[in-house]
């Protein structure tokens, strides 16, 4: 190798050095956990240890774990979710290119003809071309960085899908069930009117009752009947949503045949505060993209410091194909750029990244802010949805006994027909009404599973 190529190669190296040593932006550290968590929340203390088990599994139901588990292999979302995961992988790999030089291989083919003696001649040429851009201010890392923390948000936005669609599925499933049992109460409760009504025909026929009982009850038995084409109705809805959310058609979805569970597990007990971060993957994701934003801000403020450029060309050149390898040309050159006036553009840049910054800031804020509310609200509804069903149980107890004695005392002919025609209509009413409310208790449950996170979703990999 002649020495003039030993020198220049030993030039650029040097050059490369030195500049690396160049100290590198970097954002500067934050501690986020220390600024928002608030001292006196009882939500964030909720311990949530081992929360890598699937919540939906404490319910011991084989259909809903099944249902769950398919929803999250074959959602829409969730897939669309692992392809955004892709697509943001792939930009962190493209990147990270950067920190490498581009070597490309071009090759030429001229003819030339002259007039004077109509001669003509051929050149060949061949040979790599290379290019580095040195990273003096640490800019191809922060973007690096930025990529991949933005990745990192995607992957969390795919935990905080799955942890959605599980919740939801789980929810379609309790609402399908008490659908199913209101639709049965529903024709049970019109059997029983049509008996009740049987009956004050029979009565009449003998003068024991009056018109006006036979018209009132056949205003209950056509209230009755009247409510059963809504519930049926809704019942297809909600089995076509499930079939949506486990990602299938209408005609796929899986019969629901289970019942709801008689009781709810044990409530979580007391832990740290930091947990409430550290489950939750939208907060994660959160503060992903807030950190993404400062690497951001870090990559616009390099940019108006000089970038330092080197390229290298091996050429290889002749007339004729059989010299072409023996005549060839190095060439090798850095170039040393900076802007010396932009009309502020690059200046602005940095003021919109500090602004994304600010922006992320307080969406991080604001999603730790609403995960604490959510578990506050999903205690709350769960302790008062518990006291509302035991009172609802009570008063069904005391209805159903007045309704007793109101048909005692009719029978006997002490009262008119009108107060047994108002029990009933009120056990009814409330034998509804339990189980609506019954499925609400099971559903703040969910909302609690849902709002407190947890580590379950990290073990998901690609279908």
């Amino acid at each position: 190798m002649p020495i003039r190529l030993i020198k220049n190669l030993l030039i650029c190296i040097t050059t490369i050095l030195l500049f690396q040593g160049c100290q590198p932006f970097t954002p500067p550290p934050r501690h986020l956990e220390n600024q928002i968590l608030p001292g006196n929340s009882t939500a964030p203390h909720l311990n949530t240890s081992p929360r890598n088990l699937k919540w939906w599994e404490q319910f011991n139901t084989t259909e809903l774990n099944r249902l769950i588990e398919t929803a999250l292999t074959d959602n829409f979302s969730i897939r669309q979710a692992w392809a955004r995961l892709e697509k943001a992988r792939a930009a962190t790999a493209a990147g990270k290119s950067a920190l490498f030089p581009s070597i490309t291989l071009n090759g030429s083919y001229t003819r030339t003809q002259t007039e004077k003696d109509a001669g003509s001649y051929n050149r060949f040429s061949t040979g790599p071309w290379a290019s580095y851009e040195v990273d003096l201010w640490g800019k191809i890392k922060a973007d690096i960085a930025a990529s991949k923390f933005e990745t990192h948000a995607s992957r969390y936005d795919l935990e905080t899908a799955a942890m959605s669609v599980a919740a939801q599925v789980a929810d379609t499933w309790v609402e399908l069930i008490a659908t199913r049992k209101q639709l049965s109460l529903a024709k049970q409760q019109l059997s029983l009117n049509t008996t009740v009504l049987d009956l004050l025909e029979l009565r009449f026929e003998n003068s024991m009752s009056t018109a006006l009982d036979i018209l009132q009850q056949r205003e209950v038995v056509a209230r009755a009947q009247a409510t059963v084409p809504p519930i049926e109705n809704q019942l297809t809805a909600l089995s076509n949503a499930l079939a949506l959310l486990l990602g299938k058609t209408p005609d796929q979805c899986p019969a629901v045949q289970a019942d709801l569970p008689e009781q709810l597990p044990a409530l979580p007990v007391k832990g740290v505060p930091a947990n409430l971060l550290a489950l939750r993957p939208d907060v994660r994701a959160a503060d992903s993209r807030l950190t993404a934003a400062d690497w951001n801000t870090t990559h616009a403020r390099t940019k108006r410091l000089p970038d330092l450029s080197l390229t290298g060309n091996f050429l290889f050149q002749d007339r004729t194909l059989d010299l072409l390898l023996q005549n060839w040309v190095l060439s090798l050159g850095a170039t040393l750029g900076a802007t010396l006036f932009d009309g502020g553009k690059k200046d602005a840049a940095v003021a919109q990244a500090a602004a994304i910054v600010k922006e992320r800031l307080a969406l991080y804020e604001q999603t730790v802010t609403t995960a604490i509310v959510e578990v506050e609200n999903s205690l709350a509804a769960e302790h008062h949805q518990r006291r509302y069903v035991d009172l609802l149980l009570a008063e069904l107890v005391s209805a159903r006994q007045a309704k007793e004695e109101a048909e005692r005392r009719y029978i006997k002919g002490l009262d008119p027909f009108i107060p047994f025609l108002t029990e009933q209509v009120n056990v009814q009413k409330l034998e509804s009404r339990l189980i609506e409310q019954k499925a609400a208790l099971i559903k703040n449950r969910i909302a609690l599973y849902r709002a407190l996170g947890g580590t379950w979703t990290r073990n998901m990999e690609t279908p």
